[in-house]
Formats: C-alpha cells, sequence, structure tokens
C-alpha cells in the first residue's frame, strides 16, 4: 500500500509519500482552487515516484488534512440551517449559559451562535423523554414534517439539526424524525445530536449538532469533489481525512460526522510530534509549527497527544475531540504594521500565498515577517522552498525601508523589530501549554517543524530558557508526514451517570463499554483498514460530588473491582495534576464512558524516515559565508550548510544558517546543532 499525505495550508501546499518503500516530500505553493492544489500534489509526488497508477497495479491511500469546515465557520459560509428541539427549547442555542467573557463591557456582542439558525429557522416539537430515557410525550410526527416543510418552503433551508431533550439517554425520537425526514425530504441534510454528541448539558450538544448541520452541505460536496478527482488519478485510490483527533476516517466516515474535521490540518503535526520525538527517544515535547498565516503550538507529555473534550472555536463551545492546540496569528506571511500611536505590531493578517510576501515577486507590497527574515540574511535567495521559487532581496529591502522610515529606523533594525516581536507572540503560546498549566518548559523538548520553524524555533527556545530544539529532517513538510503515521479511529461516547464511582456495579459498566466496542470494530470493519487489528482505549469522564465539569481519566482494559479502584484513584492523581489538590475522603461521580476504537497505522521502516547519512571521517564544508544580522551580535559573517548533506555525528557552533527544500534552520550564539541517528538535528544552548 502506498501512501500520499496532503497538507494544504495558507501558503504552502505539503507534500509526503511513502511509496516503494522509500519517503518522498514536497512543497508546492497553495492554490486558490483548493481542490485543484490536492490533485496537484498528488501528481506531482507521483512524477518524483515514477508511479503511474493509471496503469502500475498499486493501491494508493489519500490522506488529506482540510480547514473546508473551519473555514465555512469562520468565514459564515455555511448552510442555511434550520433547528429542532423540544417545546420550550427552541431558544437554547442562543440563550447558551448565560456567560459573558467581560460583564462590563456595556458593547459586547452576543457569545453564543445564534447565527447559526435564527430565531424564526428554530422550532419545537411537541414530544418528550425525561432523563432517564422514558417516553413521556410522544413525538408528533405530523408536525415534524408540516414545520421542515415550513422550513424549506418558505426559507430554503439547506440543512437541519435535530436535538431534543434528553435523547443521549433514548435516541428513538431524533432517530425516527430523521427517519420520515429521509422521505419526504430526501435532499436535505439532517444531523441528530445523538450521533454527534450523545452526552448531556443541552447547550453544548445543541452547537455540536448545530456546527455539525452547518457546514455538512459544503463538506460534503467537497468530499465527492475530492474523490472524483482523485479517481482520474488511479483505479485503486482511496480517501482517507484527517480527522481534529488526530485520527484518519474514511471519506464515508468523514461526512457522516463532518464536525470532527475542525483543526484536522494542525492535528497531524501534533501526531508527527510525537512520533519523531519517539524515534528520537524523547517523550516530553512542545511542538511548534510556524506556517505561513499561523503558529500552533501543542503538547506531547509522556509521548502523549493532549486530546480535549471541551474545545473551543472562537468563543463558541465546541465539544467534540480535538488535538490540544494554542494557535497565534504569527506566520511567515503575517503583515508588519504601525498603529495610530506609532507602534510597530506584526499580525494576524497575513499575505497569504498571493500576493505574498514582497519578496515572492507574486504581487505583495506590505512588509512580512519574511521580508524580514529575508532583509536579515537568513534566507537563501536561489534555494528556497527547494528551488520552485527565486526570492528578491531587493523588494524585501524596499518594503522594510519604507517600514523603517515611519519608524525612524534603518531597513535593518526595522526587520530586527519584526523578528523580536514574532519571537515575543510564539513564546506567549508556548507559555499558554506549559507555564499556564503548571509545566515548566524548560524540562521540555522542542520540536520545530513548518517551513518558518527553523528561523525561530532556536530563538524562541533561548528566549524562555527551553535546552534543546529538535528539528526533523523534514520538517516543512511535518503535518503532511503525521497524516502517514496516524491511526485510523473512531470514538464513542455514552453518558452513564453513577453518584459514587466506588460502588459503581461494575457488570453494568463493563457491558456499556462492550457496546461501546461493539459499534466501534462494527464501524472500522466496514470503513477500516482491512486485516488491521481493532484496539481500544477506554476513559472516563468524572467528578467530585458538587462539581460543575469533569475530568477524563484513562482506565484499564477491564472494568472490573480492580479497575474500579483504579479509576477512583487515577482521578485523584488527575484532579491533582491539574488543580493542585486532591481529596480521597470526597465522593467521586462517574458522568461519561468514553472509548477510542482504533486500527494502528503500519509503522514506517527507520532508515525511510530518517534518511540520514553515515558518518564520515571528511570535514563538511560550507556552501558559504553570508553576511547576516543577529539581534544580540548585530551583522557577523556566517556559514551556510547543506543541511541534507550532514551526515550522522556533524557538530557545529553557532552563528550558522542551515538551508534545506522545506525550511531555513538559523542558530544563533551559544548554541550547538548536531545530527543525531535518526537524521534529526538537534540544537542545545
Amino acid at each position: 500500500m502506498h501512501r500520499i499525505g496532503i497538507d494544504i495550508g495558507g501558503t504552502f501546499t505539503d507534500i509526503a509519500g511513502f511509496i516503494n518503500e522509500r519517503m518522498y516530500y514536497a512543497k508546492a505553493p497553495s492554490s486558490p482552487d483548493v481542490l485543484e492544489g490536492v490533485i496537484g500534489g498528488v501528481k506531482m509526488i507521483l512524477e518524483m515516484t515514477g508511479v503511474d497508477p493509471q496503469h502500475d497495479d498499486v493501491e494508493i491511500v489519500h490522506i488529506h488534512g482540510t480547514t473546508i469546515a473551519t473555514n465555512a465557520l469562520h468565514e459564515r459560509k455555511g448552510a442555511r440551517l434550520g433547528l429542532l428541539t423540544t417545546e420550550g427549547h427552541r431558544d437554547a442555542l442562543e440563550m447558551g449559559r448565560m456567560k459573558r467573557s467581560n460583564l462590563y463591557d456595556m458593547r459586547a456582542g452576543p457569545e453564543t451562535p445564534g447565527f447559526l439558525a435564527r430565531g424564526r429557522f428554530r422550532v419545537g416539537i411537541r414530544e418528550r423523554i425525561d432523563g432517564k430515557g422514558n417516553i413521556v410525550n410522544p413525538l408528533d410526527e405530523a408536525q415534524v414534517v408540516e414545520e421542515v416543510r415550513r422550513l424549506v418552503d418558505a426559507f430554503r433551508i439547506e440543512a437541519l439539526a435535530i436535538c431534543f431533550l434528553n435523547s443521549f439517554s433514548n435516541n428513538r425520537h431524533e432517530e425516527r424524525a430523521a427517519e420520515i425526514l429521509a422521505e419526504a425530504f430526501p435532499n436535505l441534510k439532517v444531523s441528530l445530536s445523538s450521533r454527534v454528541n450523545p452526552t448531556f448539558r443541552e447547550y453544548e450538544r445543541v452547537c455540536a449538532t448545530a456546527f455539525d448541520a452547518y457546514v455538512r452541505p459544503k463538506v460534503e460536496h467537497y468530499v465527492k469533489q475530492l474523490e472524483g478527482g482523485l479517481a482520474h488519478e488511479g483505479k485503486g485510490a482511496r480517501l482517507h481525512l484527517m480527522q481534529s483527533s488526530g485520527g484518519i476516517a474514511s471519506a464515508d466516515m468523514t461526512v457522516a460526522k463532518p464536525v470532527s474535521m475542525f483543526l484536522s490540518g494542525p492535528a497531524a503535526g501534533v501526531i508527527a510530534t510525537r512520533y519523531v520525538g519517539e524515534m528520537a527517544g524523547r517523550s516530553e515535547l512542545v511542538g511548534i509549527d510556524v506556517g505561513g498565516t499561523s503558529t500552533d503550538v501543542c503538547l506531547i507529555r509522556d509521548g502523549k497527544a493532549q486530546i480535549t473534550r471541551e474545545s473551543r472555536i472562537g468563543m463558541y463551545p465546541l465539544r467534540v475531540p480535538m488535538v490540544d492546540i494554542e494557535t497565534v496569528g504569527s506566520g511567515g506571511g503575517s503583515i508588519a504594521w504601525i498603529d495610530e500611536g506609532g507602534g510597530l505590531h506584526v499580525g494576524p493578517e497575513s499575505a497569504g500565498s498571493y500576493p505574498g510576501p514582497a519578496c515572492y515577486d507574486w504581487g505583495g507590497d506590505k512588509p512580512t515577517s519574511s521580508d524580514a527574515i529575508m532583509v536579515l540574511g537568513y534566507l537563501n535567495p536561489v534555494y528556497f522552498a527547494d528551488g520552485t521559487v527565486n526570492l528578491r532581496p531587493d523588494l524585501a529591502e524596499k518594503v522594510l525601508t519604507e517600514l523603517g522610515d515611519r519608524l525612524g529606523m534603518s531597513a535593518v533594525e526595522a526587520a530586527v523589530g519584526v523578528y523580536r516581536i514574532l519571537v515575543s507572540q510564539m513564546a506567549e503560546a508556548i507559555k499558554l501549554v506549559t507555564i499556564k498549566r503548571g509545566i515548566d518548559p524548560r524540562d521540555l523538548t522542542m520540536v520545530s517543524f513548518g517551513g518558518g520553524g527553523g528561523a525561530f524555533a532556536p530563538a524562541v527556545a533561548k528566549d524562555i530558557g527551553i535546552k534543546e530544539v529538535l528539528v526533523p529532517r523534514s520538517p516543512g513538510t511535518l503535518s503532511a508526514f503525521g497524516m502517514l503515521v496516524a491511526d485510523f479511529e473512531t470514538d464513542g461516547v455514552r453518558t452513564f451517570f453513577i453518584r459514587d464511582t466506588a460502588e459503581a456495579d461494575c457488570d453494568l459498566v463493563e457491558q456499556e463499554f462492550r457496546k461501546l466496542e461493539a459499534q466501534g470494530e462494527e464501524t472500522l470493519a466496514s470503513e477500516g483498514l482491512n486485516g488491521v487489528k481493532v484496539l481500544h482505549r477506554r476513559t472516563a469522564e468524572m467528578r467530585y460530588e458538587g462539581q460543575g465539569y469533569e475530568l477524563e481519566v484513562p482506565l484499564g482494559a477491564v472494568f472490573d473491582e480492580q479497575g474500579r479502584a483504579d479509576a477512583v484513584e487515577a482521578f485523584h492523581r488527575v484532579h491533582n495534576d491539574v488543580f493542585g489538590h486532591f481529596n480521597r475522603e470526597r465522593t467521586v461521580e462517574l458522568v461519561n464512558l468514553r472509548l477510542v476504537s482504533y486500527q494502528p497505522a503500519d509503522p514506517l521502516p527507520f532508515d525511510a524516515v530518517s534518511g540520514a547519512l553515515p558518518a564520515e571521517a571528511a570535514d563538511i564544508k560550507p556552501t558559504g559565508i553570508c553576511r547576516a544580522s543577529f539581534p544580540d551580535l548585530g551583522e557577523v559573517a556566517t556559514p551556510r550548510y547543506r543541511r541534507m548533506d550532514l551526515p550522522v555525528g556533524f557538530r557545529i557552533e553557532g552563528p550558522a544558517i542551515f538551508d534545506q527544500p522545506d525550511t531555513t534552520v538559523v542558530i544563533g550564539k551559544g548554541q550547538e546543532a548536531a545530527i543525531d541517528a535518526a537524521g534529526n538535528m538537534i540544537i542545545r544552548s
């Protein structure tokens, strides 16, 4: 099986392929037509490998990370949406929890996603199920059809979200509503809360369901177009898509639950961070992914990616599994600007792919972070993006000179200012996932990736005291690589309230987990990887009696008496880790049972991934000496090396610059770079 991973960013499209037992990487400018970019990336990697899928009897799996769902939400270009709720609860989406992020801001706008389905698009349906799943009032089927017909005829709704009260306990009414609507309105896209997020807390459940329905038509159309385009590229082609949780899923699984696609691109970078850390023998990591538009920061503890079940999209809750990522608007295309008071800022606005930074010579005329590091001498004009882009230092000099004139300084001084601001902003993002959570970043290894990571990560590490930076062999395409090593997975959840976990009926809990496991195995049997054994990870959401929210606790493979005792003890430990205290005398409640069913990805050969050159006795000479400016040194003569020519054991002290096809690595004074056995560059301060 050949695998191709494609990650479309704001500036570049990254491609990684494992074909004929070898790794291949490529970068190409992102196309305004995303579908064209994906298919173009596939063609590019196949041309590199010489594989002709039209004639060769091969099976190619395309794994794709996309921001299609996120963009539809941010741009508010989703479906015209209707919402059915239990009578009396039609405004739950807009009422929310009556919380405000700033109590004293008299001009604050709404902080609930009422825009998803405005008041006249929301309907209360006569039906009622109580908290134990008993039917109190039967579903008024005639009203369901009548009201939806009105929404379709009068408002031309394109999708419908259904969120009945207590449907997590009994989904019969939601399923019946979907059944009769499928017959009456076969082209209407319908999302059910009992499928999207079958857990208690009505507001969060209706939000997740409404988001799912809002992006469903656009995601379904995109996936179908993509499948059709890729089918022309090979008779054995299959499409998989990255999920927000860090697992991959089939196209059909993704279309069935499109809300799972938010953050799919950044999630792949988190999985790749864990993978390269494991190869290098490191399990405590902080990853920093510097792209063209933004910088994403993630944390790996004990070799495991951090997953959150209570995430947010903007100010709105989105209760679906997601990798835990902090994002700042600082990237290679971030635009530098001056406010009314004369202060210098960088980002969050980005020049993107087109017109891009001025030095790309694609029409950009605003100073960006890429232009700044061009002026500082870090970028090689004739060896950038594997030679696909010939940079124009004179254009970067021009826009930085204009910026400097407004600040009363030279172009180089302005570039240093831009660079320092970016380093500070990236450092703050790292503090959010470490210091804010009681973790000392100095105990972690920083993994640098993304096209801009190498130019900033060593300086960011130095700024906050991190002693070691790991730069993988192909950092600029690491997110695409992460798709090749991600597990195929599906998740299940069930609200199962137990007032005192220590007294829980182990047989009942075990039965519920077995049901979730059977569902996961059934899904993967039809949509997963043929012949790969299905494994399961069990967790429970628990809390002290009287607490408002839960913590997720890992469980063992069997919930017997010992497993029950271990669960309670694990909760105390997790509570202490998060809040700094615990109390074994307090009653521990169990609220939700969670299960991830997964099929592990085939491991890639170490030699193919590392690509490390054997150690050599001969001295490695620099490809040249350039004049580069460093914030703490000024302008100095700096050697440049070709990263791919460096063998295992190579070592040099900074300042130095390393060019490679997908990034540029810059180390300063007091830092040392060395190549390890896995082909990584290890930078120590």
